[in-house]
């Protein structure tokens, strides 16, 4: 996949979690387009009482293990940001294949839970039993997405 279509895909993600963040009383702040940020939202509640950064990831989950992850690098990014500042990470996931948004903060992400956070090839991988589910997407969503995967996988996880 090219990196313009990473960038794509998760553009169109950043938006469907944009819209869901401001449907729950958030306002998301986003970087300026095409410069490297730390984070993709630092999101604060209308009453300015809680603020947070939320990550948004637009991938599938993996298709052989009940798993997603993130770079070790961006894991070890956002540790660094929830330590040193005490801000609240939240990781959200938006998964065509699953046909959903779903996601949690770091700091119950990263509990042990069994082999996880299993760190592996340059990835931290968290379990999907670790997930909150957030929303469902649409199949116009869902389709938008898709068409940007690099593979066929899909939710009964065989190649189409």
């Amino acid at each position: 996949m090219s990196w313009e279509t990473r960038l794509e895909k998760g553009r169109i993600g950043e938006r469907i979690v944009d819209a869901w963040l401001e449907s729950k009383g958030y306002v998301p702040y986003r970087p300026i387009d095409g410069v490297a940020h730390p984070f993709d939202r630092l999101v604060a509640s209308r009453d300015k009482k809680t603020i947070r950064v939320v990550e948004v990831k637009a991938k599938p989950r993996r298709e052989k293990y009940p798993d997603t992850g993130i770079p070790t690098s961006h894991y070890n990014d956002y540790k660094h940001i929830q330590d040193k500042y005490g801000i609240q990470v939240f990781i959200a996931f938006v998964d065509e294949v699953l046909k959903k948004i779903y996601g949690n903060f770091l700091d119950e992400l990263d509990k042990p839970d069994g082999r996880y956070p299993l760190r592996y090839a340059d990835v931290t991988y968290f379990p999907l039993s670790k997930m909150l589910d957030i929303k469902r997407l649409t199949d116009e969503q869902c389709a938008e997405l898709a068409a940007l995967r690099r593979s066929n996988y899909r939710a009964e996880g065989r190649r189409a």
